[in-house]
């Protein structure tokens, strides 16, 4: 087991690590291989109110062992979702000398 930074151990099954703080609800805090996480708002729309799911993030491992967060933005007036954050790393990679690799571009996925 390694140590980061922040003082979280990594442990060999796990891919990502996920923190949430719901308010009065609870708080969860898990290692995971994937992850999918949506987060919705109240919102009035065609005369009444309904929670809008506007945020998304997904955590995956690719074939190659790249590590992917994807952040998608999702409105209600739109066709499609937006992608506004891609950040990949490659744990598995002694030779990759970037720790993140983020793009910040706004593409449809």
């Amino acid at each position: 087991m390694q140590k980061n930074v922040n003082g979280l151990t990594v442990k060999d099954s796990q891919k990502f690590e996920v923190h949430c703080r719901a308010g009065d609800a609870g708080e969860l805090s898990v290692g995971a291989e994937s992850v999918s996480v949506k987060v919705g708002q109240r919102l009035r729309r065609d005369g009444g109110q309904e929670i809008w799911h506007s945020v998304g993030v997904y955590a995956k491992e690719e074939e190659d062992g790249t590590l992917v967060i994807q952040v998608l933005v999702f409105n209600p007036d739109w066709d499609e979702a937006l992608q506004i954050a891609s950040i990949k790393s490659r744990p598995l990679d002694a030779d990759c000398s970037a720790a993140l690799g983020c793009n910040l571009d706004h593409v449809t996925p």
